[in-house]
C-alpha cells in the first residue's frame, strides 16, 4: 500500500468520528523511556498490539526533556515557555498553586469531559502533585472522574496514592500492577455505556529508582548499554562545558553501573508491557476495542553513558529528547512507520480532535490526519537546576550545579547555566537542531543531523554568518509564539549552510 494511500485511510476517520458514538481514548504515558537506546525493544506485547496494528511515529519527540515541564506540555498542549512550568520543583511552577489556578483548568480532560467524556487517571501525574504546598492529596484535578494519582515522584514500593482525594498507602504492592488492576476496573464498568471515555495511564517505568517486579528480576542480566560511537565517548571540548566534567571517559566501574541500570529498566518495562495487554483485551471483551484510539508516549528520554554523561535526561541531544509515540485505531493504517514531525505539545490537540473539538487552538496541532510533508520546525526548552544541598559526598560547593552522586563519580548531570533554547529544524532537505545557551558566552550548538545523526561536530565556528542569523531568527521566533504563531511551515531549506 503506497504512503499516499494510506494518507487517505487515515483522513476518512475524520468522517466517522461524527458518525456514531465518539471514540473512546487511551493514552499511556511512561517516564523516562528512551528510544534512541532501544527502549520499545522488551515491549513485544505493546508493539504486538499497537505498533504493529497501527502507526509508529519515528521522528516524535519532547520540546523540554526533564518530567514536570513535559507532563506539563503534553497536558495541555504549550510549550514551557506559555505554561510556565519549568522545573520539578514548586517553585519552578511544578504542580504548583499557580499552575492549579490557571493552566490545569485547560487541560484535554477538562475540555473532552465538558464533551461527555467520562475520564480515568492513573499514575504519576506531576511531580509535585500531592505536595502540602499544592494543595496536598485532596486536591484532584479538574477534568477526571475517576482519579487514582501518584503523590510525588515515580516510585514502585511505599508509595501513596491519592484515589479520588483521598490518601492510601501501599507498601509491599508492585505500583505498576495497582494501576493495571484500577484500568481493568473502569474499563470493564464502561460495558454498554453510552458514554465515550478518556483513560491516561502513567505508570513509574523505567524510572529511578528502576525496580522491577519480583518475577521479572534478573530477567536481563547481562544486556549492555549498546556501544555506539557516542557511548563513553570523551572528546566533548566543541560542547558545552557541563559534558567536558571529569571523569572522561568513565570509568569501568561507572560503566558497570550504567549497564545494570539498562538491564533494570528494560525489566521495569515487562510489567508495563502486562498493563498494556491486560487493557487492550479488556476493551476486546467489552467491544469497545475497534472504537478506540490506543496511544502510547514517554515523556521523555533518558541517556545512559552517551558523550561520558553518567545517567539521566535534560540535555538538547537526541537520545533525550526523542521519545517513542504508538498509535492504532479506527480508520488508522495497520504496522506503518510515519516520519512526519510531531511534538508532545500534539497530543493534547490530537486528543481533542478525536473527541470533536475544534475550536480550541494551542501550540501544539493534531497529528491526526496526517501531514504529507515532513516539514516541520519546532522548539526545545530547558531551564537548568543547580541545588541549596552542598554535595558533601563529592566535595563540590556550589549551589549552580545539580545530582552531583558519588556512583557517578560526582560528575554533575545539571547546571543553573545549563538553560537553553533550540529550533529543531526537520524537512525532506534539511535536519538541523541550533541551540542557544543561556550564560555568560552565549554559547551555540548546531548539528547537521543528516550528515551527523551522533551530533559528534559542533559547527557553530563553521557556519556563514548569514545561516548563523537565519537561524537565530528562527529561534526568536519561536521563543514568542503562542497557538497558531507556533504553527508555521518554514519557508527557508537553508540551502548552502550545510
Amino acid at each position: 500500500m503506497s504512503y499516499s494511500l494510506q494518507i487517505l485511510i487515515v483522513c476518512s476517520f475524520l468522517f466517522e468520528i461524527h458518525a456514531k458514538k465518539l471514540p473512546n481514548i487511551v493514552l499511556f504515558v511512561t517516564d523516562d523511556q528512551d528510544i534512541v537506546l532501544n527502549g520499545m525493544a522488551p515491549m513485544t506485547k505493546t508493539n504486538k498490539l499497537i505498533k504493529n496494528e497501527g502507526i509508529d511515529f519515528t521522528n516524535a519527540f519532547t520540546t523540554t526533556p526533564i518530567c514536570c515541564p513535559s507532563r506539563s506540555t503534553l497536558l495541555t498542549g504549550l510549550y514551557q515557555h506559555n505554561h510556565n512550568v519549568f522545573n520539578n520543583s514548586i517553585e519552578g511552577g511544578c504542580s504548583s498553586i499557580e499552575w492549579q489556578k490557571s493552566h490545569e483548568k485547560r487541560t484535554f480532560a477538562v475540555y473532552l469531559k465538558e464533551n461527555g467524556y467520562k475520564t480515568f487517571y492513573a499514575g504519576k501525574y506531576l511531580n509535585q502533585y500531592g505536595n502540602k504546598n499544592a494543595g496536598g492529596a485532596s486536591h484532584v484535578p479538574p477534568g477526571w472522574d475517576s482519579w487514582i494519582g501518584l503523590i510525588g515522584n515515580s516510585k514502585y514500593f511505599n508509595y501513596t496514592l491519592s484515589i479520588n482525594g483521598k490518601k492510601k498507602y501501599f507498601s509491599n504492592n508492585y505500583l505498576t500492577r495497582i494501576i493495571q488492576s484500577y484500568a481493568y476496573s473502569f474499563v470493564k464498568n464502561q460495558e454498554n455505556s453510552s458514554h465515550p471515555f478518556l483513560m491516561v495511564i502513567a505508570p513509574p517505568a523505567p524510572h529511578h529508582p528502576f525496580t522491577p517486579e519480583a518475577k521479572y528480576a534478573g530477567f536481563f542480566e547481562g544486556i549492555r548499554v549498546p556501544r555506539n560511537i557516542q557511548f563513553n565517548f570523551e572528546n566533548n571540548t566543541n560542547k558545552h562545558w557541563l559534558l567536558q566534567m571529569k571523569p572522561s571517559p568513565l570509568p569501568m566501574h561507572t560503566i558497570s553501573v550504567l549497564d545494570e541500570m539498562y538491564a533494570r529498566r528494560w525489566e521495569t518495562l515487562l510489567s508495563v508491557d502486562n498493563l498494556v495487554e491486560s487493557v487492550v483485551k479488556q476493551l476486546d471483551i467489552i467491544k469497545e476495542l475497534d472504537n478506540t484510539y490506543i496511544l502510547y508516549t514517554s515523556d521523555n528520554a533518558f541517556h545512559l553513558g552517551q558523550f561520558s554523561l553518567p545517567w539521566d535526561k535534560r540535555q538538547l541531544y537526541e537520545f533525550d529528547i526523542r521519545v517513542p509515540l504508538l498509535v492504532c485505531g479506527p480508520g488508522i493504517p495497520k504496522n506503518v512507520s510515519v516520519p512526519d514531525p510531531v511534538i508532545l505539545a500534539d497530543i493534547a490537540p490530537t486528543l481533542l480532535h478525536i473527541g470533536g473539538i475544534n475550536d480550541v487552538i494551542l501550540d501544539g496541532k493534531s497529528f491526526l490526519p496526517i501531514r504529507k510533508k515532513i516539514n516541520r520546525y519546532f522548539m526545545i526548552e530547558y531551564h537548568g537546576e543547580g541545588t541549596l544541598d552542598k554535595h558533601s559526598e563529592c566535595k563540590i560547593d556550589d549551589e549552580n550545579v545539580y545530582e552531583c552522586s558519588k556512583l557517578a563519580d560526582c560528575k554533575c548531570q545539571d547546571a543553573k547555566n545549563n538553560t537553553y533554547s533550540c529550533v529543531r529544524v526537520l524537512t525532506a532537505k534539511s535536519n538541523f537542531i541550533y541551540c542557544q545557551f543561556f550564560d555568560d558566552k552565549g554559547f551555540e550548538e548546531i548539528y547537521n543531523i543528516k550528515e551527523d545523526q551522533y551530533q559528534l561536530h559542533n559547527l557553530r565556528n563553521e557556519i556563514s554568518r548569514i545561516c548563523r542569523k537565519k537561524m537565530q531568527l528562527l529561534l526568536k521566533d519561536l521563543q514568542s509564539c503562542k497557538t497558531e504563531s507556533c504553527h508555521r511551515v518554514l519557508k527557508d531549506d537553508f540551502n548552502g549552510c550545510f
